[in-house]
């Protein structure tokens, strides 16, 4: 089965995503400060849902912790992602290698 991408509206996990594409560790105050202003600013207390979604997807979240208090979030796997956020997966750059060998063998 191909992988489809999704279009349309971004959800509240994507946005997450979207701060969390650098791949460098995050606070969650600091997504939080990022969601200000934004529809999404009310569901702040379901950060740890969002960062459930985003592993749903296929993304891999490292959770920083000190002691049972999560002080940060950072995504493993941030080339996976475009920049709206949403999985890609590994296999991009897999599909053209695939096709470079088709044609040369159907050549």
């Amino acid at each position: 089965m191909a992988l489809t991408v999704r279009k349309g509206k971004i959800n509240r996990h994507e946005r997450i995503t979207q701060i969390l594409i650098n791949g460098k560790p995050v606070s969650p105050a600091e997504i939080l400060e990022c969601l200000k202003g934004t529809e999404q600013e009310k569901v702040g207390y379901r950060l740890s849902t969002n960062i459930y979604n985003i592993r749903k997807d296929g993304g891999i979240v490292k959770v920083i912790k000190a002691g049972r208090k999560v002080v940060g979030y950072q995504l493993v796997n941030f080339t996976e992602f475009n920049a709206n956020g949403r999985y890609v997966g590994p296999q991009a750059k897999g599909v053209a290698e695939t096709t470079k060998t088709t044609e040369a063998v159907s050549v």
